[in-house]
C-alpha cells in the first residue's frame, strides 16, 4: 500500500524545513526574508514534484507568493536607493 500523496507532501516539507531552520541559524543567519524565501522555495518544489490532491485553492500557496513578492520587491528598492530597509 503507497502512503497518500497528501502525507508524503506534509512529511517531505516538514522536514526540509526541520533541516533548513538549524542550518540557516547555524550559518548564523537573522534575517526572516531569508528564511521565508527559502520556505517558500521548499514549498514549491515539494509541490511540484509530490503533487499533492487539493480540494480547495491553496491559500498557503497564495500567501507565499505574495509574501516572496514582497520581499523581492523590498530588496529591489533597497538596491535602487528608493527604500533602503536597514
Amino acid at each position: 500500500m503507497t502512503p497518500d500523496k497528501n502525507f508524503m507532501f506534509a512529511l517531505v516539507l516538514g522536514i526540509l524545513m526541520a533541516l533548513t531552520t538549524p542550518t540557516l541559524a547555524a550559518l548564523g543567519e537573522i534575517r526572516l526574508d531569508v528564511y521565508v524565501s527559502l520556505f517558500t522555495l521548499e514549498y514549491f518544489a515539494a509541490k511540484a514534484i509530490l503533487r499533492p490532491r487539493l480540494r480547495v485553492r491553496d491559500p498557503v500557496a497564495i500567501t507565499l507568493l505574495f509574501l516572496f513578492l514582497l520581499i523581492v520587491a523590498l530588496r529591489v528598492m533597497e538596491v535602487l536607493g528608493v527604500a533602503p530597509l536597514s
